[in-house]
């Protein structure tokens, strides 16, 4: 279905440079976005970097019987410890991804919040399909409460979020932190996130043509993640199926209006809502999938600062 579209003006001239994935081979996907970011760079879009962030990589142990997950540290200098943690697990349907995919935000929120920041590089679909990359998130945040002490991190205001897939991981440790009486998290930040596997919203329904992704992106990232049998998804893998959402950290969540993933998003907000776990909902007019990081414009800028805000108010003691 083709609908009218409003988009923010500067939004709209960059997204529509933005070459709409095949997703249907997995090999062409992840070839057409590294051929993306090469294009970027040449472009002048390079990576960000701050000198007052030391970057390490490390590898931690893996789930049982599984491989070691990198991941990468963000530490500011002259950091007062025990220091807020924010573990942010990037996008990529599942599919692509690593630890720059999201180095903007969480360079941004540690350097603006004084947080310790990690990224997890977790292992992707579908050659590791579900349940690697919740359990490889899961035993990240095990890890990072394991070695607190040493890294400096206080347990009581541990975040974790990230961006589309990574929404859906976020959301997904939140719950099995809950379920299994594991680490306190103190918020839960999901941002675009993809929640809902069954894929059956109106903004769904709408998305055939929208930019950045379609709706057929995000069905071909479900099939390779989950496989093509819905008879049994556990709510792990779509934290929508969860029949109960109390108890769990408060969440921030962010919308665009203009992308396939929205009203999954909006609805999951409001069963946490009802659930009376506390909610700021936030969607963006004019905008699409990832626009924040995308073009620094008035309305990304505007949304970076309501993030990094929430993220403040989220650890402030």
């Amino acid at each position: 279905m083709t609908i009218s579209r409003i988009y923010d003006p500067e939004i709209e001239d960059f997204a529509r440079t933005i070459p709409i994935i095949d997703s249907s081979d997995i090999k062409k996907t992840r070839d057409a976005v590294r051929d993306y970011r090469i294009h970027m760079l040449s472009k002048g879009f390079t990576r960000p970097s701050d000198p007052s962030i030391e970057e390490a990589e490390i590898s931690i142990p893996g789930p049982p019987n599984a491989p070691n997950v990198k991941i990468r540290i963000y530490t500011p200098d002259n950091l007062q410890r025990p220091a807020p943690a924010y573990i942010n697990f990037h996008g990529g349907g599942f599919i692509f991804g690593d630890l720059d995919s999201e180095h903007a935000r969480t360079l941004a929120i540690s350097k603006s919040c004084q947080a310790i920041a990690i990224t997890v590089d977790y292992r992707l679909a579908p050659e590791h399909p579900y349940p690697a990359a919740i359990n490889d998130c899961y035993a990240s945040l095990l890890w990072l409460v394991d070695n607190a002490k040493h890294i400096g991190i206080d347990t009581s205001r541990i975040v974790v979020g990230g961006g589309s897939a990574g929404g859906n991981l976020a959301a997904s440790v939140a719950l099995m932190a809950r379920d299994k009486h594991g680490p306190s998290i103190c918020y839960q930040m999901l941002i675009y996130p993809a929640l809902d596997d069954q894929a059956n919203t109106q903004s769904m329904l709408d998305g055939e043509d929208t930019y950045v992704i379609t709706s057929q992106n995000i069905l071909d990232m479900w099939n390779y993640y989950l496989g093509h049998d819905r008879s049994n998804v556990s709510c792990y893998a779509s934290p929508s199926r969860a029949p109960d959402l109390a108890d769990l950290p408060p969440a921030y969540i962010m919308t665009c209006e203009h992308d396939p993933l929205r009203d999954e998003a909006i609805t999951y907000a409001m069963r946490l809502m009802n659930a009376g776990v506390p909610v700021e909902l936030h969607n963006y007019p004019g905008t699409v999938h990832g626009f924040d990081y995308l073009i620094r414009c008035n309305i990304s800028e505007r949304a970076i600062h309501d993030e990094i805000n929430m993220f403040k108010r989220a650890v402030e003691k």
